[in-house]
């Protein structure tokens, strides 16, 4: 099946702010993290023509994004020193739980790569078989992992 541009548009357009979400959480400052957008996009394309659609399409989105962004990451070799919360908070009742998010963000900032991963995918309310297909892992195995993190960010927040 040929794809086109303007459905790739149309699929940028819809997963803008997963892809942002993603790539927030890796990178150090703005401007990696518009470097890490740019390039989840580049991966994108080169692959849209080899989507088959065997998953769901944010199945692949998710994916090429953790993917781009754990590759940039390895090739800093350097774990980033901290995670800023880039999410335009302009409700008053968002703005109330700013604090909160900050400081689960600032944990989250602390796991290693691939249960940041898991684990902002969980906070997505993505699926736990999506998660699992994203992943690379068991749907259990995904269970286990997530309950095991969430275990830990609520020891760190008690330190």
């Amino acid at each position: 099946m040929e794809r086109n541009e303007e459905e790739f548009a149309r699929v940028v357009e819809q997963y803008k702010a997963v892809i942002y979400k993603v790539c927030s959480m890796y990178a150090d400052d703005r401007d990696e993290m518009a470097d890490y957008y740019q390039e989840v996009l580049i991966n994108m394309w080169r692959g849209w023509e080899g989507f088959r659609g065997e998953s769901a399409v944010s199945t692949w989105v998710y994916r090429v994004a953790l993917y781009t962004c754990v590759s940039f990451v390895r090739r800093k070799s350097s774990r980033p020193r901290r995670l800023p919360l880039s999410v335009d908070l302009s409700v008053a009742e968002e703005e109330e739980r700013a604090p909160m998010l900050r400081e689960l963000y600032r944990l989250i900032g602390r796991l290693n790569r691939l249960d940041r991963a898991l684990i902002l995918l969980w906070l997505e309310e993505r699926p736990y078989a999506e998660i699992a297909e994203i992943m690379g892992i068991s749907k259990a195995n995904v269970a286990v992992k997530i309950m095991r993190i969430k275990e830990r960010l609520k020891r760190m927040s008690e330190e």
